[in-house]
């Protein structure tokens, strides 16, 4: 069995490149999800300990929590399924600003930003690159680093950048 190409695992959505675990339709649905006052968005870069944050926050609460996976993967039933929680959501993301759902700035939900050191982040990211059959094949630490550093900093990882330069799917 070979392994996909980049461009099976890439598509693109206004003019970010995304793998396939976060599809089109929920992406474009993202505009319409219905946030709640009480939800808590956690936004950070991938890597950079965003489910460890969650699991403190989570033991900050005294009510019941529920803490989802990222907003943006899965297909549009994973909006459902959110739509169907009780209240108290923690949500993690790794979407940009521009990209959040507009009703989470609109009712002013509360946001944690995380940052992580870079150089532990990268590392992070290099390993789960090199593990992960869904992702784009990197080959040494070097590549992997050198595609990192040209990164801008925006969601998703610098790394898929690379898939660019494949022929893949605009969105």
């Amino acid at each position: 069995m070979s392994n996909p190409s980049e461009a099976e695992l890439i598509h693109i959505f206004k003019g970010i490149p995304f793998t396939t675990r976060s599809s089109p339709e929920l992406l474009k649905s993202l505009d319409t999800f219905d946030a709640r006052e009480d939800d808590v968005l956690l936004v950070s870069y991938p890597k950079s300990g965003t489910h460890w944050l969650a699991g403190v926050i989570t033991k900050l609460y005294n009510t019941q929590v529920t803490l989802t996976s990222p907003i943006e993967f899965g297909d549009i039933s994973k909006l459902e399924e959110l739509n169907k929680l009780s209240s108290k959501r923690i949500i993690p993301t790794h979407l940009n600003y521009k990209m959040l759902p507009p009703n989470f700035k609109n009712k002013k939900c509360k946001m944690i930003y995380i940052v992580r050191n870079p150089k532990d982040t990268a590392v992070s990211m290099y390993h789960y690159y090199r593990d992960n059959p869904n992702l784009p094949t990197i080959d040494t630490w070097t590549a992997f680093f050198d595609l990192f550093l040209k990164g801008d900093g925006l969601m998703p990882s610098p790394i898929l950048q690379k898939a660019l330069i494949a022929p893949s799917k605009e969105v």
